[in-house]
């Protein structure tokens, strides 16, 4: 963050990224905090004014607050507001699928997730029911026992993925109905290699 040329103001989000709700837009400004009254490990929707025009404008970046340097408070970028799956109309939010993929790697799996991205997909030939596919990246530190050995993952189990999916029901009770009346499949997870959401970024550029 740059306060010398930007002012910023944040909207703390955490309530509604649980429940899986966008902001009250009406009401958000009035709920906002200054750069020095940020808390670690909540989640915030930034607002800015600069000189150029830009009038307490949300670009829709979620930032998480992940300490602090001396008074400076230092953030990660989480996800992006009002963006949706939605193929059977039950438009999950991404802070609903964030919401549940967070809950799943830090209190279930036990892991440290780097970086994510979810797709719908609809290709298969056998069941062309429509489902989730999420790519995981995960840090180095994240591993699995296998008897008396730790392995890196590279590969989730059908426990982990049920884990998931069940904590997505939870997140979007749209979701969940499709899934219990079997209109979707279960939601599919694959591990990728560390560093591929950084080479993929530099390709974009």
């Amino acid at each position: 963050l740059q306060p010398t040329t930007v002012f910023y103001e944040f909207l703390p989000i955490e309530k509604e990224a649980e429940e899986g709700r966008v902001g009250n837009k009406d009401t958000a400004e009035e709920n906002t905090l200054f750069i020095e009254q940020l808390t670690e490990g909540q989640y915030y929707e930034v607002i800015i004014t600069n000189l150029a025009g830009l009038y307490r404008y949300k670009f829709g970046d979620v930032i998480k607050c992940v300490g602090y340097d001396g008074e400076m408070p230092l953030v990660e970028t989480a996800y992006r507001k009002g963006q949706f799956l939605n193929a059977l109309q039950e438009n999950t939010s991404e802070e609903a699928f964030y919401s549940a993929l967070k809950k799943t790697v830090n209190e279930e799996w036990k892991m440290k997730l780097i970086d994510y991205t979810t797709v719908e997909y609809f290709a298969r030939k056998k069941d062309r029911r429509p489902r989730y596919t999420v790519y995981l990246e995960f840090d180095e530190g994240s591993t699995r026992a296998t008897g008396r050995e730790q392995r890196q993952i590279t590969s989730l189990t059908k426990k982990h993925i049920e884990q998931l999916d069940y904590n997505l029901c939870q997140s979007n009770k749209a979701y969940g109905h499709f899934r219990s009346t079997g209109r979707m499949q279960m939601i599919d997870a694959i591990v990728v290699q560390r560093g591929t959401f950084k080479r993929l970024r530099r390709k974009m550029i």
